[in-house]
């Protein structure tokens, strides 16, 4: 390859590179900007009658729109004054920014479980797993989900939690463990039932509970 297709090469993957940078740019901006249009609808005509910490967090997002701490204060006082779409929203503008973030994901589920939207508490507690799969509770969280307001998925608890069990490091297992031990105790087949429960004694042998459980099985 001769040193002018180098230089060639060179500028064009800068170009590119540029050109990137400029959109994510331009994408963040009108991310930004849709925010504060949401928001001076939502609180428009408002701002007089607004307790001082929430007309406090309103201004902070108003100068800075990537004020997380602003937005879950506005969002919980949303929640607590029952306004839930409002609250939803203030939750999502604030996953633009910090779209990983387990609080505001667990916060937004808890939001939907409470109103019964199901499927995005489902959508909510998956993403926790997918960022942060050390979270136990979102695991139990679905387990509950599945088990009692979505069943038709119930017999994907097992995968689901084999699959927590190897993305965690091993002093992590247990709780895995126990939440398959009981799937398998209520749902079976037995001797898999079983064989969790042999593995949580190991893992905690002084629960003298389990023990009994586990005895009251193999009668």
């Amino acid at each position: 390859m001769s040193k002018t297709t180098k230089i060639i090469i060179a500028v064009v993957i800068i170009l590119i590179a540029g050109g990137l940078v400029a959109w994510q740019t331009l994408s963040w901006q009108g991310k930004m900007a849709g925010i504060k249009e949401t928001l001076s609808s939502m609180f428009s005509g408002e701002d007089s009658q607004l307790p001082e910490n929430i007309k406090a967090a309103y201004d902070k997002i108003k100068e800075d729109p990537s004020n997380v701490d602003a937005y879950l204060t506005l969002a919980r006082w949303k929640t607590d004054k029952g306004q839930i779409e409002d609250a939803v929203k203030l939750y999502k503008a604030a996953l633009l920014v910090r779209p990983t973030d387990t609080l505001l994901w667990n916060n937004l589920a808890d939001i939907y479980m409470k109103n019964k939207r199901y499927a995005e508490a489902e959508e909510a507690y998956l993403k926790i797993v997918e960022t942060n799969p050390g979270w136990v509770q979102a695991y139990r969280s679905l387990v509950d989900l599945y088990r009692y307001q979505i069943p038709e998925k119930r017999t994907e608890i097992p995968k689901m939690l084999e699959d927590g069990m190897a993305r965690n490091l091993e002093y992590m297992k247990i709780h895995f463990v126990q939440l398959l031990a009981v799937y398998y105790r209520d749902f079976g087949p037995k001797e898999e039932a079983i064989k969790q429960y042999d593995e949580l004694i190991k893992l905690d042998p002084a629960n003298d509970t389990v023990k009994a459980e586990l005895e009251g099985m193999k009668k």
